[in-house]
């Protein structure tokens, strides 16, 4: 048993990240991913935490940088990142574990997160929401450990990892429900205020740093214009498409997720009402921050629902049926490009694959993996365009290039960066 336990996260750590690593892009994709190189590329501290300036990722790449500097900047990026993705993994690993002392569902609940469209795409990105999700799965492990043994420690260890992920993205602060159900089912009063004041000292310097530099406040908290533009219509389309989301990262897996939330309803109340606290506000304003690529805010979500999966797979393993089920996870792989051969075949899909032909058509949309993309570099040189808005992505490609021809690199060296 206690190699099973030791070995198991070795193996998902380990073959995850060659799955991540060999599928990981060959050029520096769209997307933030040129803007975190290219702050990587200028070493200069990142002394913001508005709500875009990402202050613990941009300036842990820059950390690394700074060690290894002979290391490309989007290699640093791809290390960070997959290394956080694996971290994430064995995490839930663990919680599944916490929860059911089973090392079968423990398992497979990590595999089916680890091949699931959102996660895995983000896993072969320079993004950030990998990294954030190691946070918040330290929060959640911790917090399960909490509710079933009341013992103190782990509620600091929660407040404090919640508390962090506040400077990965501030998007962690819909947890801040879920924490305060902790507090109040503390029976010692001294570790609930101590969490508290964790929690408390944490905010206060997520917001001590615009007002040291004399800039708003609101600027830590604000998401922009987009939740200014609200309308019900739009709002109704992302429920649809976050629904459509949910199947295509889970398929039939979402059974067990259904499963497990109804064992946690009946066998663990107070763990189904955090769950339900930390799940639904992430889901709510995922669904309302309806931009273009708002599928990525569902990630701790996504986590929660892998967490349920394990659960729900314990509860039934013992069906044979159930057994082949998990094992049938190592197929979803085909599941994706099933959809894509028959998303092809339709009017709509040929129509949408032909207008982001840019990036690579539709398996740029439907194909998890990176590998053979097209860079935002090589667009930018060879001065492509597009029937979307690329100017914020170009600007800080220009930024980046500029940087690279400083160094002695040609055009035709950086566009195969």
């Amino acid at each position: 048993m206690h190699n099973k336990g030791f070995i198991l996260p070795g193996v998902l750590f380990l073959g995850f990240y060659l799955i991540y690593f060999f599928g990981s892009f060959s050029r520096i994709p769209f997307g933030d991913c040129i803007g975190f190189v290219a702050d990587t590329e200028k070493g200069d501290f990142v002394m913001s935490t508005s709500t875009y300036a990402h202050f613990l990722f941009t300036n842990t790449l820059i950390v690394l940088k700074k060690i290894f500097s002979f290391v490309e900047s989007s290699e640093i990026g791809r290390f960070l990142v997959i290394t956080s993705s694996c971290a994430s993994l064995v995490l839930l690993y663990k919680t599944v574990l916490t929860l059911t002392r089973d090392y079968f569902s423990s398992f497979f609940s990590a595999v089916i997160f680890g091949l699931s469209f959102t996660f895995w795409r983000n896993s072969e990105i320079i993004e950030i929401y990998t990294f954030n999700l190691v946070w918040i799965a330290l929060f959640l492990l911790f917090s399960v450990k909490f509710l079933l043994t009341q013992k103190g420690t782990p509620l600091l260890l929660a407040s404090l990892f919640l508390g962090i992920s506040l400077f990965s993205h501030i998007q962690n602060i819909l947890m801040v429900p879920a924490l305060l159900l902790l507090l109040i089912w503390s029976r010692d009063q001294r570790t609930s205020l101590s969490s508290l004041l964790i929690f408390a000292f944490s905010v206060l310097a997520l917001i001590s740093v615009p007002l040291l530099k004399g800039e708003p406040v609101a600027g830590v908290f604000s998401t922009g214009t987009v939740l200014d533009t609200f309308q019900y219509a739009a709002v109704i389309k992302s429920f649809a498409g976050a629904v459509g989301y949910i199947f295509y990262n889970f398929w039939y897996f979402v059974l067990f997720s259904v499963l497990g939330l109804i064992h946690m309803y009946k066998n663990h109340y107070r763990i189904f009402l955090f769950f339900i606290s930390a799940a639904v506000p992430v889901f709510l304003f995922s669904v309302i921050f309806s931009v273009s690529d708002n599928y990525v805010f569902f990630l701790p979500f996504n986590f929660i629902l892998a967490i349920l999966c394990g659960v729900g797979i314990c509860r039934m393993k013992e069906r044979k049926a159930v057994r082949i089920i998990a094992f049938s996870s190592l197929l979803v792989p085909a599941f994706y490009w099933i959809s894509l051969a028959v998303a092809s075949t339709t009017e709509h899909g040929k129509a949408f694959g032909e207008r982001k032909s840019y990036k690579g058509g539709l398996s740029y949309y439907m194909l998890p993996w990176m590998k053979n993309n097209v860079g935002i570099l090589e667009f930018t040189i060879d001065g492509r365009t597009a029937p979307d808005r690329m100017e914020w992505m170009t600007k800080s490609a220009e930024e980046f290039i500029r940087l690279k021809k400083a160094q002695g690199y040609s055009l035709e060296e950086i566009r195969k960066l």
